[in-house]
């Protein structure tokens, strides 16, 4: 009773969620959003959540759009998108790219999960081969429900298929489940995302999966800089959601739902600089100019 109550909730207010999502001064009017338009896109992603499997929440799909809608047309930078599973996310990003006219690079190894490595804490959860699509599956599904003709795909591990991403990334987002896979994916599209670039994460409610992103040794070792942080770290997105947490305790709520993915954006902090103990704040590592970034770009 409770799961159909969540499901006639998430449908009736599918509206709402459309409308206060997309619900932006910022997207950049050479797009021609108008409330027409941005109802067509949300309720055919909406559908398509239906319609192909995904992990994902459709409001996580569109708060993805809404980035990518305001980011203005000659800004450089492609989307991508690491663990496609059945097409799902990677279906709605191709209709946001299209309208944007961005390609959508899509890697996965379309043989599912890989086996798990020593000192990965989620391996645990899971087995290999776990959310499996094939590289003609996602395809024809998005060739059915999306736009494949924005569409590029790269099939293989991460770690063999990263290391030669050399184009600079508006929009990442990154469902991949394993820590090990998370750390390849953020260490080779960080330094190719443009400055005020996003990276999405699915894994968002698992707070020592989050930690990436605010481990002042991590981004100190591997890029010479202090954390960025994580909007939505712990619970998601507030896109409507009711969640309270922790996610281990998500069998003793029921009606609770967290799955609105988070985000971080090259240039944001989140490192801790006070100390109590001399009154005064511990220097901070100045980030690394990026090659890529949208600096000088005209928002005509």
């Amino acid at each position: 009773m409770a799961r159909l109550l969540l499901k006639i909730h998430y449908a009736l207010t599918a509206p709402i969620a459309i409308f206060f999502i997309l619900m932006s001064a910022s997207i950049h009017p050479a797009y021609r959003m108008t409330w027409y338009r941005k109802f067509a896109l949300g309720f055919r992603m909406f559908l398509n959540k239906m319609r192909i499997s995904t992990g994902t929440s459709y409001k996580a799909h569109l708060a993805m759009a809404l980035k990518i809608l305001e980011a203005p047309p000659n800004a450089p930078g492609v989307v991508l998108e690491c663990g496609a599973w059945k097409g799902g996310s990677a279906a709605n990003l191709s209709l946001v790219c299209k309208i944007a006219g961005r390609k959508l690079l899509i890697y996965d190894s379309f043989e599912g999960l890989p086996a798990g490595e020593p000192g990965d804490r989620e391996a645990k959860n899971y087995q290999k081969g776990d959310y499996a699509g094939t590289l003609g599956e996602v395809k024809r599904n998005i060739n059915k429900y999306g736009a494949i003709k924005q569409c590029e795909f790269t099939k293989g591990w991460f770690n063999q298929t990263l290391p030669s991403l050399n184009q600079p990334v508006l929009l990442a987002f990154l469902d991949v489940d394993l820590e090990a896979s998370l750390d390849c994916c953020v260490r080779y599209i960080w330094p190719n995302l443009v400055e005020g670039g996003y990276i999405f994460s699915d894994e968002c409610v698992h707070t020592d999966y989050a930690a990436l992103f605010w481990s002042e040794w991590w981004w100190a070792e591997n890029f010479n800089t202090t954390p960025p942080g994580l909007i939505g770290a712990g619970t998601g997105l507030p896109l409507g959601e009711y969640y309270i947490g922790p996610y281990p305790e998500i069998g003793n709520h029921p009606l609770q739902h967290a799955s609105t993915g988070a985000y971080t954006r090259k240039g944001m902090s989140g490192c801790w600089t006070y100390n109590k103990n001399n009154r005064k704040t511990v220097a901070r590592i100045e980030p690394l100019k990026s090659k890529r970034h949208l600096r000088n770009v005209s928002a005509d």
